[in-house]
């Protein structure tokens, strides 16, 4: 029976032929056959008692590629062969303490994986430091067995952090500028982005942000939306048909209105300085009612409407949801967008 597991890190085959006391005249033998052992990475080790022996394998950590040491008292042979793996998908979940990094090299004992998802996240996320949320990460990995064994991952499918009601999602795609596979943020094409921008153009002063510093508490915790900079008083509308299920004031988010549209998702419109009359929960809006005038009640340092979008009770970035105009620029939108792909 094997006696194996995905290695704590990326070893050089060097290391290991060192650790298992390979003799400088086997050693060069294997380098003499397979040149590339030099600097091989090996993903893990499978170590096998024979009589009077054992076999190793090595798994090379960038292809199917292992190289197979049959040793005994007579002789020490080796030889390279392609393995057509096993394929799985393995998830793993997680409190985060401290750095991202950390704790996933900590809790799954692979640097590499550590490392591409703590890249991946490196814009949202750093620490739980000073944070009163609880943070945790999931993810799914591809993971590679032989006969049943894991023997090394591949690379992560699909990663997602939570800070509290916050989520920040990536998975994994073709970067079109270095055309290696990343895990990137989903940003659906223009037409399949549902939401409208609920105020006419104007500046985004504050972004989607898993770990932001308040600037009225002065503490790190979740920015769970995007913040529009706007005259007070300017019309705000909501960004897709809906029914309000919430509208009121609270301390934070002063007056504020939920609507709940279809496929799980729901709106936020915080600060604002007053409702639009007759509004009640309850109340159905369509794109082109106005339900509210941007303002700067509760924690607010300006005017702006703070927008939040929920898929299925959880905050998602609103910015990889909603187009670059609102529902009565459409046409005018559309046409320009028409216009350039005609073009093109």
């Amino acid at each position: 029976m094997m006696s194996l597991a995905v290695s704590a890190h990326e070893q050089l085959a060097m290391q290991i032929f060192e650790q298992e006391r390979f003799t400088e005249t086997e050693v060069g033998d294997f380098i003499a056959r397979y040149p590339e052992l030099e600097s091989l990475l090996v993903a893990s080790v499978a170590k096998i008692p024979a009589e009077n022996g054992f076999t190793l394998k090595l798994y090379s950590e960038k292809s199917n590629d292992v190289y197979i040491i049959e040793k005994s008292v007579a002789q020490t042979v080796m030889i390279k062969t392609f393995l057509p793996f096993e394929v799985t998908n393995k998830f793993f979940e997680g409190e985060i303490r401290g750095t991202l990094y950390e704790t996933l090299k900590d809790d799954l004992k692979n640097e590499r994986i550590a490392r591409q998802i703590s890249e991946a996240f490196k814009e949202d996320f750093t620490t739980t430091r000073g944070l009163k949320a609880g943070a945790s990460y999931s993810f799914e990995v591809i993971e590679y067995l032989d006969n049943g064994e894991p023997v090394k991952f591949g690379n992560v499918v699909k990663a997602s952090l939570f800070v509290g009601k916050a989520v920040s999602e990536r998975v994994l795609q073709q970067n079109l500028e270095t055309l290696e596979w990343d895990l990137l943020p989903v940003d659906p094409a223009k037409n399949e982005k549902p939401f409208y921008a609920p105020v006419k153009m104007s500046r985004v002063s504050s972004l989607f942000n898993l770990a932001r510093k308040h600037p009225v508490k002065r503490r790190i915790q979740p920015h769970n939306g995007i913040d529009f900079v706007a005259k007070a008083g300017t019309a705000v509308y909501p960004a897709l048909d809906g029914v309000i299920i919430a509208i009121g004031r609270a301390k934070a988010k002063g007056k504020f209105i939920l609507i709940e549209h279809a496929d799980g998702y729901q709106t936020t419109y915080d600060h604002l300085r007053k409702f639009t009359k007759g509004l009640r929960v309850g109340s159905k809006v369509e794109l082109n009612d106005q339900i509210g005038e941007v303002g700067r009640t509760g924690y607010a340092t300006g005017a702006h409407l703070h927008f939040g979008v929920l898929r299925d009770g959880l905050y998602v970035n609103p910015l990889h949801l909603v187009k670059d105009y609102t529902f009565d620029q459409k046409d005018l939108f559309e046409i320009a967008e028409a216009e350039e792909d005609s073009a093109e």
